[in-house]
């Protein structure tokens, strides 16, 4: 039976873009394209197909029956490819031309395609993966990736594309090339190591040990021996362990405790005289949801002893259920966004709709004179939260998780304030006292 018969291809025209049929469900992949040619969406689809094929039979991840293919082609939209970490690849670009051979496009869709499912393989067994630095996750989708763009050749052959190239190069031949180069960036150093690995354990033998990862919840200051132990426990092979003696440096992010302690103190000790601080003009003129990383903004206190009683947070969930399990954390951190103090809090604060002002109630928490709250929802395509901003910035909201360099949101201020109270003189300590 020809492949295609698989999988479920639905296709807008640019003119009937506002009309695209419903996706129905299909045993591999659905793909709704808006703006693409039949030629591109088929060579897309056949691409997902055999590299989640791939994936399972040869490295034996769960992935699901079906991964959603949302394709939009239209004039301004960006290049752009991502994944929602369960089972959705979505794919943007303003025209045909950006889809042609990497030669023609400086674009590797091809590769990119099954570098998401990479992803998808990763992530659907280590959901809570805000541990992984860009090592751990990029190196791992761009290994698996040039291995499944290696499997799809062989599969799918070399017609694949229609614009006929030899894909072939961007499989192990580039990564082994890359790793053979004078130079290694994060990715590449990453992809190495999980290449050593599955050398080690066989490619069967990878999804075992990433699973055993996905079961536990390390401490975010220091995740390294919750992971180490969980690998020893998934497997007693001592390749495996001294792999992770080097591993662990580079793909796994610690989250340093700021040097000013964190203090709590009782709400009878303070001041009684709450205030807002509020940066954003309070009008939204957009939003954001952001996957691996988190809406942060750089508050200053009136004076020493002031204790951060409440953030709150102007926005609105989207996804389908509840997901009662799920949360969401907020972070105090000192000026150089070492964190201070972190709260979970249940995704079901926030409802569909409508973005409102959400108040996040924590216990009396000091802070430095300079410090940040950052918010994270780890979100995807079908689940998370979009934080509201206005359309002024004044430079100080940023993206970003702590411990790491934070960045310029590019956006105006997040609506995004906090509540404050002194403690009372006599009641107060030292500043940054352990």
């Amino acid at each position: 039976m020809n492949r295609l018969a698989m999988l479920v291809l639905v296709l807008a025209t640019p003119a009937a873009a506002g009309a695209a049929a419903p996706a129905l469900p299909a045993d591999h992949v659905v793909v709704e394209a808006t703006g693409v040619g039949e030629p591109y969406v088929a060579a897309i689809a056949r691409t997902v197909s055999s590299a989640r094929a791939l994936a399972v039979e040869q490295f034996g991840f769960d992935l699901p029956d079906s991964i959603s293919v949302l394709i939009r082609c239209a004039p301004g939209e960006p290049t752009r490819l991502w994944t929602d970490g369960q089972d959705r690849i979505c794919l943007t670009v303003p025209s045909e031309a950006h889809l042609r051979r990497p030669a023609a496009s400086g674009i590797f869709h091809l590769y990119g395609l099954c570098h998401e499912v990479g992803h998808l393989a990763q992530y659907r067994l280590i959901p809570r993966h805000d541990w992984m630095t860009s090592a751990a996750a990029e190196g791992w989708a761009h290994y698996l990736g040039s291995r499944l763009v290696d499997g799809v050749y062989a599969r799918e052959g070399a017609d694949l594309w229609p614009d006929l190239y030899d894909y072939r190069a961007d499989g192990m031949a580039r990564l082994k090339q890359q790793l053979a180069g004078p130079r290694r960036d994060d990715t590449v150093a990453g992809a190495g190591l999980w290449m050593d690995l599955a050398a080690a354990v066989g490619d069967k033998g990878v999804a075992p040990l990433l699973r055993a990862w996905g079961q536990v919840r390390p401490n975010p200051a220091d995740p390294g021996p919750a992971l180490g132990q969980a690998l020893r426990a998934a497997s007693p092979d001592p390749r495996v362990a001294a792999w992770w003696k080097t591993a662990e440096p580079v793909l796994v992010l610690k989250r340093p405790r700021s040097g000013f302690a964190s203090q709590t103190v009782s709400p009878k000790d303070l001041a009684g005289r709450p205030a807002e601080l509020a940066l954003d003009d309070g009008t939204a003129a957009g939003k954001a949801s952001l996957a691996g990383s988190g809406h942060a903004v750089r508050f200053e206190a009136a004076g020493d002893g002031w204790c951060v009683t409440a953030v709150a947070v102007h926005g609105s969930r989207y996804g389908g259920a509840d997901a009662t399990d799920e949360e969401f954390h907020v972070w105090l951190c000192d000026g150089e966004f070492q964190a201070i103090a972190q709260f979970a809090f249940p995704y079901a604060k926030f409802e569909r709709g409508d973005p409102k002002w959400v108040l996040l109630p924590v216990p009396p928490t000091l802070v430095p004179r300079e410090f940040i709250v950052a918010v994270a929802f780890n979100p995807t395509a079908s689940r998370g939260v979009f934080v509201s901003h206005d359309a002024q910035g004044g430079g100080r909201s940023l993206t970003g998780l702590p411990a790491a360099p934070p960045r310029p949101s590019g956006q105006g201020d997040w609506m995004i304030r906090v509540r404050a109270d002194q403690v009372r003189a006599a009641r107060r300590p030292a500043a940054g006292s352990r």
